[in-house]
C-alpha cells in the first residue's frame, strides 16, 4: 500500500455549516439597546439646546431687518436688548432695569465683550433718536450670540 494511494481513498473533509449572524447573542442586543438610548439623549439634549436659543436667532434676525430697512436708532436697538434680555431673565429682574443697572447687566452677562460698545447706548437716554454706530451694532450682536444668563446676577 502506497501512501498516494490511501491518500486518494480519504473522503474529502465536511466542513461544519456557517455560523448565522441572526439571532443576534444577547450581548449584542444590549449593546444595540444602549447605543439607541445614547442617541436619543443626544438628539434630546440637541433639541432642547435648540429650542432653548431660539430667541436668539429671533433677535439676530430682528437686528437684521432693522439694519437692512433702515439705520436703527439708539431706541430701536435699546429696545431689541431689553427684549432678548427679557426672553432669557425673569421679567421682574430685567424690565425696570436702566442706566447704569441695565449696562452693568449687558457687560456683566457676556465678559468677553469690549466696553467700548456701551459707549454709544449710554446716550439712549438723552438722544435715542440718534443712529447707532457700526460698533454698537457689532457689539448687540455680538451680546445677542454670546451672552450667558447663568454668569449675570440680574438685580433691580
Amino acid at each position: 500500500m502506497d501512501p498516494a494511494s490511501l491518500l486518494q481513498q480519504l473522503a474529502p473533509l465536511r466542513e461544519p455549516e456557517p455560523v448565522h449572524w441572526w439571532p443576534l447573542a444577547p450581548g449584542w442586543w444590549l449593546l444595540g439597546v444602549l447605543i439607541l438610548l445614547g442617541l436619543a439623549v443626544v438628539f434630546s439634549w440637541v433639541w432642547q439646546r435648540w429650542q432653548s436659543n431660539r430667541y436668539r436667532r429671533d433677535a439676530l434676525r430682528q437686528l437684521k431687518r432693522l439694519c437692512s430697512e433702515r439705520e436703527p436708532t439708539l431706541e430701536q436697538v435699546n429696545i431689541l436688548l431689553k427684549a432678548t434680555a427679557l426672553r432669557g431673565w425673569p421679567r421682574d429682574q430685567v424690565a425696570a432695569l436702566n442706566g447704569e443697572a441695565w449696562l452693568r447687566l449687558l457687560t456683566d452677562s457676556c465678559p468677553d465683550l469690549q466696553p467700548e460698545w456701551l459707549v454709544s447706548l449710554e446716550s439712549v437716554y438723552q438722544t435715542p433718536s440718534d443712529p447707532a454706530s457700526p460698533l454698537l451694532l457689532d457689539g448687540v450682536s455680538r451680546w445677542i450670540r454670546r451672552h450667558n444668563i447663568s454668569l449675570s446676577g440680574a438685580s433691580p
